[in-house]
């Protein structure tokens, strides 16, 4: 049985590693075969397709056993790393990074399935324990092995190396997991939430596409265009018979409604640097892309360092923590604006720590008020529902930036004068996120909240 967990966690650590690594590397990826303007279609197109394969997880394993949909996930990220890592051209490098999304995404959704198809409930906090230190293992190591192939310029073989621990996954997996499903495990099979993702992709396509048009008219029409499609997978979504977020998502009045648009608000905003940090940097200050990816694995030790801190705050603590939590994120926001264009090492590791710092913070706090705040029947939805938010914001947020930086002058070429534009407003153009997030913080926290009932939180 461990031996399968540790098999699983493989799949963990590519998704993990993967996102940091590809940070670390954008600077010679672009450097090599161009399409700096579609920088944030790498984050992007990555991020929908683990959002579609998140989804789909728990449908496919009733229909298909683990087994099988865990040994398709593997082929699907390695194939897309094959693929990055032959590319000529950016749509080439982008359709590769769709894929892995999708493989991504399934490997992580499918390692906690499997904890709770196949071990006990005893273990399953000492397990998932064991998952966040490999995810954070992951984002340690990601900026180390992003910047040594960025340093000896060979972007190409950190995607082989990948694709490398794919085909041992897969092989492991053929060898070692059972073919069926452990008794009792398969539950009745749910109708996939189809046209919402559908939508959801679509909205996405159509905002990151906005910054890629060179009229600030069309961008603008873009935006728009992008922002009613996503209303209109929020209501498609809030009617389907099996849905991705809670009925209460667009119900800014609600408990609900105002903790997911803070969610969703910060994801958004954080996502600037991930996009294009390492790049501008690079470009402004001749900054090794060592020191960006590892400004985000800061980022990523401050989340689980400060989450540890609280996990045994008491429920009446969740207030002051999810409000002192949003305020640290958004100063690390609205701060990179002014670090990032001044060359501030020392602002950008700053900035990096009060993001993280700030997560770790409320992220307990919010999953649990959460679920007291939800109905009987959506708890376990509500308790999703936040890593579901965060990733479709870090999709949009990652668009978003993309229109901004090439607004700036990046979609006509990797410049200073564009690279000192879009440092500033690549951070500054989020602040009115940052206001809807701190909206969202205060009307979630305004109401007391039911006592916590003993459910478990998947």
């Amino acid at each position: 049985m461990l031996g399968r967990f540790i098999l699983l966690c493989l799949g963990v650590w590519l998704h993990a590693a993967d996102m940091l690594v590809t940070a670390t590397i954008t600077p010679s990826i672009v450097d090599e075969i161009g399409g700096v303007a579609y920088v944030s279609w790498m984050i992007s197109l990555y991020q929908v397709g683990a959002i579609i394969a998140g989804a789909a997880s728990a449908v496919l394993c009733q229909r298909l056993t683990l087994k099988r949909v865990l040994l398709a996930a593997a082929s699907m990220y390695g194939v897309g790393c094959v693929i990055a890592a032959i590319a000529s051209h950016m749509a080439m490098l982008l359709a590769g990074r769709f894929i892995q999304g999708i493989g991504g995404g399934l490997l992580l959704s499918l390692c906690y399935l499997a904890i709770q198809q196949w071990f006990a409930p005893a273990l399953w906090s000492r397990l998932f324990g064991i998952n966040a230190f490999i995810w954070g293992a992951g984002s340690l190591l990601g900026p180390l092995i992003g910047g040594v192939f960025a340093s000896l310029h060979a972007w190409r073989m950190a995607f082989w190396l990948f694709a490398l621990q794919a085909g041992i996954l897969w092989l492991l997996a053929a060898r070692y997991l059972p073919a069926e499903q452990p008794q009792g495990s398969r539950a009745q099979t749910e109708d996939w939430p189809l046209r919402p993702l559908l939508i959801l992709l679509i909205a996405t396509l159509v905002i990151a596409q906005s910054g890629v048009t060179g009229s600030s008219m069309l961008a603008l029409i873009g935006c728009i265009s992008g922002a009613l499609l996503l209303y209109v997978a929020a209501r498609l979504d809030r009617g389907a018979r099996a849905r991705l977020l809670p009925a209460q998502l667009l119900e800014m009045r609600a408990p609900i409604g105002a903790g997911l648009l803070m969610i969703f608000s910060l994801s958004v905003a954080t996502t600037g640097f991930w996009a294009y940090g390492p790049l501008i940097l690079k470009v402004l200050f001749a900054t090794n892309p060592l020191f960006s990816g590892y400004a985000l694995a800061a980022e990523a030790l401050a989340w689980s360092l400060a989450t540890m801190a609280v996990s045994a705050a008491p429920v009446s603590a969740d207030k002051p923590l999810i409000r002192a939590g949003t305020v640290a994120v958004s100063a690390g926001v609205a701060g990179f604006a002014w670090a990032v264009p001044a060359g501030s090492l020392t602002g950008i590791v700053v900035c990096s720590l009060l993001q993280g710092v700030g997560f770790g913070l409320f992220w307990p706090a919010v999953v649990h008020r959460l679920v007291r705040s939800a109905n009987r029947d959506e708890k376990d939805l509500a308790a999703a529902s936040p890593s579901t938010i965060q990733r479709i914001g870090y999709a949009l947020g990652t668009a978003i930036a993309g229109i901004v930086a090439n607004l700036c002058g990046l979609a006509e070429g990797v410049s200073a004068a564009a690279a000192r534009s879009a440092a500033f407003w690549v951070f500054a153009g989020f602040i009115p996120m940052l206001a809807a997030a701190l909206f969202g913080a205060w009307r979630f926290t305004a109401v007391s909240t039911p006592a916590p009932e003993p459910v478990h939180l998947k």
